[in-house]
């Protein structure tokens, strides 16, 4: 048996800190569990949606119907030599954290992304010039029906914040090959970067990272800035005045704001500078 939640408010598990009431919150402690919960779900045709840390999600106002399976517990970090086998669950900074100790190099500037490492491999999460994939050997999925399989890098199609295919399947762990360094040189680029985290981004309001993904040759921030739009409101929700590419929970946002917020800015970028900005957050359940 595992811990199941019902009738939750999503802002009680999103970062955004916003979004209705979920049916039911599932917290598998292994995969058996995760394989019992999805196949009960496939044969009583209950709606499912798998979630990391809902880091770069936002979850609507009238919430999510069915149950919504938590990876949280699955969280195990193997490292042996110079590969790493990471469970979705994970913080994605805590392998992080672990492998720069080890003084193994290849993603250390992908230090403070918030979410899991499902979450960082499903959307092939990166940071000042690192990937997942840059070092990615494989991961492993299961499927609605409870079925695994291995799915090696070179089986998927992958380009900037994205990878293809994955609709339907969940992920439960990932293989990475890193590289041996000196773990003192690779903590000081660790700390370089969470400085420039903390300087340039609003982590003090709630926020679900870039909004957008970074345009051919350009920056969506830069865009957003140069369209006068920090600092704009809709409701609760305010493009944020120290980095134009991230929407911030403001003052008790609701979905609604963000969303709209999300469709002005678009409009905006498209009138004034002839650029059609594409989500890079995802939208869930009911608006």
């Amino acid at each position: 048996s595992f811990k199941c939640l019902l009738d939750i408010p999503a802002k009680q598990i999103a970062s955004y800190k916003i979004g209705g009431r979920i049916d039911c919150l599932a917290y598998p402690e292994d995969t058996e569990d995760l394989k019992t919960c999805l196949s009960f779900c496939f044969k009583e045709k209950i709606p499912v949606t798998v979630l990391g840390r809902a880091t770069n999600v936002l979850i609507g106002d009238k919430g999510m119907r069915g149950i919504v399976i938590c990876t949280d517990n699955l969280d195990e970090i193997k490292i042996s030599g110079d590969i790493a086998d990471v469970q979705a669950g994970a913080l994605w900074d805590d392998f992080i954290k672990l492998s720069v100790k080890r003084g193994l190099g290849g993603l250390e500037k992908t230090s403070g992304i918030p979410g899991s490492a499902g979450g960082a491999v499903f959307m092939n999460a990166g940071a000042f010039g690192q990937e997942v994939f840059d070092r990615i050997i494989g991961f492993k999925v299961m499927d609605f029906s409870g079925n695994v399989s291995d799915i090696k890098k070179g089986e998927v199609r992958h380009s900037y914040r994205k990878v293809e295919g994955l609709e339907n399947l969940v992920i439960l762990s990932a293989e990475f090959a890193l590289e041996m360094s000196d773990a003192k040189e690779l903590s000081r680029s660790r700390e370089d970067i969470l400085k420039k985290r903390i300087k340039k981004q609003p982590l003090d309001f709630p926020s679900a990272g870039s909004v957008f993904k970074r345009p051919e040759k350009d920056y969506a921030s830069r865009l957003i800035d140069a369209c006068g739009l920090k600092g704009f409101k809709v409701g609760g929700a305010e493009v944020s005045s120290k980095h134009a590419g991230f929407i911030i929970n403001a003052d008790n946002a609701t979905a609604g704001d963000v969303r709209a917020l999300m469709e002005k800015i678009k409009e905006e970028v498209r009138e004034k500078a002839g650029v059609e900005l594409e989500l890079e957050q995802i939208l869930m359940g009911e608006f």
